[in-house]
């Protein structure tokens, strides 16, 4: 292969060519849920698939269901509630009477990890149609 007959031009896309080959993981994802920028592709999946619940809700392992308690049926509103803008304590709270930030940050790092499976299990090919 001749590297060099690349024009500078073309090397341009290389770097979103390769960023959609990446995967999602869930810290990425619970990044860009908090990110308001509409012009990053990777974010708008991420933002597409968090509001599609049915991609990832319905995925939750019974153990972690068991282990997050009543807060495992309400993921899709925790992320609704974070995208909003609501602190994590007081996503905490309305979870639960006694719950704080600890609540909420367990709550969404799992849904972070069920959108990420999701959109790395190929949903986003869904998202797009």
């Amino acid at each position: 292969m001749h590297y060099n007959q690349i024009s500078s031009k073309s090397r341009a896309w290389l770097p979103r060519l390769l960023s959609r080959s990446d995967t999602f993981t869930p810290h990425e994802v619970r990044l860009r849920l908090g990110d308001e920028r509409a012009d990053d592709q990777r974010t708008a999946a991420v933002h597409d698939a968090a509001a599609q619940t049915g991609l990832w809700s319905g995925r939750l392992p019974d153990r972690v269901a068991f282990e997050l308690g009543r807060s495992a049926n309400r993921l899709p509103t925790v992320v609704f509630w974070y995208r909003q803008g609501l602190s994590l304590d007081e996503i905490g709270r309305r979870l639960s009477g006694f719950g704080g930030a600890w609540d909420a940050e367990q709550a969404l790092d799992v849904a972070a990890a069920l959108i990420a499976e999701a959109l790395n299990r190929g949903a986003r090919a869904d998202l797009a149609a």
